[in-house]
């Protein structure tokens, strides 16, 4: 099964995607995490929750942070605003202030001057 891409996905399908590679990620390696109610207990949510998270994706931010350090991925995330994605943000605002040129529909292919590929990966692998 092919992955998901988030550029294309709504958040409800992103967020079930993320409680999906958690959940693999955790039985990938279930003799070193342990069963879904022993995890829970180690980062500190009920298993109830836990479970919830797992199937919808819905969690807060505080707890999201504490399934990556449990699963110890959270340094892994760092990638996602290193220094180059400031760059990118900070090129994309400067775009978006100029006037941008009209596109020629015949090159709608090519990519633009302004492009930028970002990398967000995946961090329960």
């Amino acid at each position: 099964m092919a992955e998901l891409d988030f550029s294309l996905a709504t958040t409800e399908e992103i967020l079930k995607e993320l409680g999906k590679r958690a959940k693999e990620k955790r039985k990938r390696e279930i003799e070193y995490f342990g069963s879904q109610k022993d995890f829970a207990k180690h980062i500190g949510m009920t298993s109830r929750r836990y479970q919830e998270f797992e199937i919808s994706g819905k969690i807060t931010l505080e707890k999201f942070i504490d399934v990556l350090r449990g699963l110890e991925v959270l340094e892994d995330i760092q990638e996602l605003l290193n220094k180059k994605d400031e760059d990118f943000f900070n090129k994309k605002r400067n775009v978006k202030e100029m006037a941008l040129p009209k596109k020629d529909t015949k090159s709608s292919d090519v990519k633009q001057k302004n492009d930028i590929d970002v990398h967000i990966p995946n961090v329960f692998e």
